[in-house]
């Protein structure tokens, strides 16, 4: 009996040995489960031995429906045989796999991971087995501990069997066995996985409640420039200001068993003055109590997902402020119609003789300013093109830059241009104003001398590159302009491309040159982007794209005003518009119908169409718009030509003009740029000479 009971004791001693190296083991074995990453090892005959909690709650199995079973069993020979297969043989070859695939768990949403076959080695450095990672960069996920589960499972085993233990020896006996074969197996297991986490992408550290770290992978030790020597006289705080230290307490402390884990974005500056952004998952670990026995924080760099949010949030305001900076120039420009059709009017009757000749004449200049601040709005609201050709930006840089240079002989011009420069289709005076603004903007940061670097390329830009900017990717042109001036203040970036935003003295600029410049490029299809650095200047870079279109040679613009004997409908809502233009359309004799709305427009064009030879159709009526216009008149009479005038700019029109419409006139204009019009529609490009 005595004996038995040392053999009892001796039994006991071995299994508490084996509790304390289990609680040592758990403890690791926290490192693999409470990470977000998938993790498998697959042996060399293709069999999974080992999976983590992720990957099981993942595909939505128990760990015994996996592990022991095959990798083709488990995806399906197909897949095996396509994909997976020649990964894990690169992998047994000694050779890392990197991928990244969309693909379903078991009927699950589609998501996109990252996945890294790992050569796991033995003691003899033979490849026994390969070490599968794989990262959700859709959403990241917290797994939850599936060995733990397996423990407590164990636990409850071995407890019954300790009870059982006075009535059957041999039975306890079999239970050490085989408690010693599982923990040999997990702490083998736990092994790699300690190994696989030391590698991963993320930083992953784990710190007590105080801070001191206990355990952080190679990339977290890496950035904060710590040692395995220093690890553990390390504090997590000390990595961060106070505040920010202050904060990550507080979110600490507010962990626990029903909100175990805790998300969030931060900030910071590198010496070289860059911003980054990183993401942090904070997670508490507990003992069995529910206490908080330690913290582990795995961080991620977030950097160019935050940039490309910022871009599209900015292309989006821009386009909002657009849409009104629109809407202000087209109502602005009927105001100079009103004005411009009268001084037309005068003009047939005030030669250069008259005493008011002068007052007419700057009367007129001064629309003819309003009317280029309207463009420099319409540009910025994506409505600048006007007449689109094929044009060569080496010479158009080229001859910018000559003209820029003789009124700015301060500035030094450095010009590189792209020897078999590619066309694009463009307005060449819009990218005129494009250019002349940017060196206007260089010239101003550069206090009126340094030097400028004008630049063209033929460019491939990739989807990526394109995303913020909700274009299409291919091939491009790219004009470079760079100076040598005092760079943009990180503060304000964001708000450059704004209308009416000037960091200059009130009264001395109107703050549209860079607005006009986002609007007329973004209207071309193009991108307009900077680079800018504080006190060592800025870099605009002007993306249009490539066009395939032959150089057309353009006909003579014939002068004086065009007159005709036709019936013309004039169609539009301002009173003081239809006044004036029916009286400059008399002038050149022309029988005139009038209509102030687009239904009393239809009417009057259904009971006259046969005596109509031509409509004048404002684009924006009160009760239809011109394009339903447009199309019920041309049901009424196939053939009949319009000519679209709008305060909106061509390219606010393109819908209408793309239907068939014969032609379009932006307001303000006066009566001999309307003749020209008027004749080159009905006449078909063939001008009539003037009386």
């Amino acid at each position: 009996m005595e004996k038995l009971i040392a053999q009892n004791e001796a039994l006991r001693r071995k299994l508490r040995l084996l509790e304390r190296e289990k609680e040592a083991r758990r403890k690791t074995q926290f490192i693999a489960n409470a990470a977000d990453q998938l993790l498998t090892m697959v042996d060399r005959d293709y069999v999974y031995e080992s999976v983590n909690q992720a990957y099981c709650l993942a595909r939505g199995q128990d760990r015994k429906n996996i592990v022991g079973k095959s990798v083709a069993a488990v995806w399906g020979r197909k897949q095996f045989d396509s994909i997976i297969r020649p990964r894990l043989d690169n992998c047994f070859a000694g050779k890392v796999t990197n991928s990244e695939d969309w693909f379903k768990f078991d009927g699950k949403e589609l998501r996109c991971y990252q996945v890294t076959y790992n050569p796991y080695r033995d003691d003899n450095g033979q490849i026994t087995h390969a070490v599968v990672v794989t990262h959700d960069i859709t959403a990241r996920k917290q797994a939850e501990s599936g060995i733990k589960r397996a423990n407590e499972r164990l636990e409850r085993r071995v407890q019954q069997r300790t009870e059982a233990l006075e009535a059957a020896n041999d039975q306890l006996r079999n239970e050490i066995e085989e408690r010693k074969r599982v923990e040999k197996a997990l702490r083998e297991s736990e092994d790699r996985y300690r190994s696989v986490s030391r590698d991963m992408p993320a930083m992953v550290c784990r710190y007590l409640p105080n801070g001191n770290l206990t355990f952080a992978n190679i990339r977290f030790m890496k950035h904060f420039e710590i040692s395995d020597e220093t690890l553990l006289d390390t504090n997590i705080f000390t990595f961060f200001s106070d505040t920010e230290g202050l904060k990550m307490k507080r979110r600490l402390q507010r962990l626990g068993s029903v909100n175990p884990m805790v998300t969030y974005e931060q900030c910071c500056r590198t010496d070289a003055e860059e911003t980054l952004w990183r993401q942090w998952t904070d997670s508490a670990l507990f003992d069995e109590q529910g206490n908080t026995i330690e913290y582990q924080s795995v961080s991620i760099d977030i950097t160019e997902k935050k940039n490309v949010e910022s871009k599209l949030q900015q292309a989006q305001k821009m386009e909002a402020i657009g849409t009104l900076a629109g809407g202000i120039a087209h109502d602005f420009n009927n105001l100079l119609m009103g004005i411009q059709g009268n001084l037309s009017l005068m003009y047939l009757d005030v030669n250069h003789a008259h005493p008011l000749f002068d007052n007419v004449h700057c009367i007129e200049q001064l629309v003819d300013s309003g009317a280029n601040l309207t463009r420099q709005l319409l540009g910025f609201a994506r409505g600048g093109k006007y007449v689109v050709k094929p044009v060569n930006l080496n010479d158009v840089v080229a001859e910018t830059a000559a003209l820029f240079g003789r009124t700015r002989k301060s500035i030094r011009i450095h010009e590189t241009y792209e020897p078999n420069i590619q066309m694009v289709s463009a307005d060449r005076g819009q990218i005129e104003q494009v250019l002349i603004n940017l060196y206007l903007n260089a010239w101003q940061a550069m206090s009126e001398k340094g030097s400028l670097y004008l630049e063209t390329q033929n460019v491939t830009i990739d989807g990526k590159f394109v995303k913020p900017f909700e274009i299409s990717h291919g091939n491009y042109v790219r004009v470079s302009v760079t100076d040598t001036g005092k760079g943009i203040d990180p503060v304000i970036s964001h708000r450059i491309f704004d209308p009416f935003f000037t960091t200059k003295e009130f009264g001395c600029g109107s703050g549209l040159g860079l607005a006009s410049v986002f609007g007329i490029v973004k209207n071309h299809d193009g991108i307009v982007d900077f680079e800018s650095q504080t006190g060592r200047g800025t870099t605009f870079s002007v993306y249009l794209p490539v066009s395939l279109e032959t150089v057309k040679t353009p006909l003579p613009e014939p002068k004086g005003i065009l007159k005709g004997p036709e019936t013309i409908l004039l169609v539009d809502d301002e009173p003081y518009i239809l006044d004036v233009g029916v009286k400059m359309l008399e002038k050149m004799g022309y029988a005139v119908l009038k209509a102030c709305c687009g239904e009393e427009a239809v009417r009057i064009f259904s009971d006259a169409h046969q005596q109509i030879d031509l409509v004048i159709l404002d684009m924006i009526l009160p009760d239809i718009g011109g394009e339903e216009v447009f199309d019920r008149l041309r049901t009424v009479k196939q053939d009949i030509k319009v000519l679209l005038a709008s305060g909106y700019s061509m390219g606010d029109a393109s819908a209408i003009i793309d239907h068939g419409c014969n032609g379009f006139i932006q307001k303000p204009f006066g009566m001999e740029k309307l003749s020209h019009a008027i004749r080159e529609v009905i006449d078909d490009g063939h001008h009539q000479p003037a009386e």
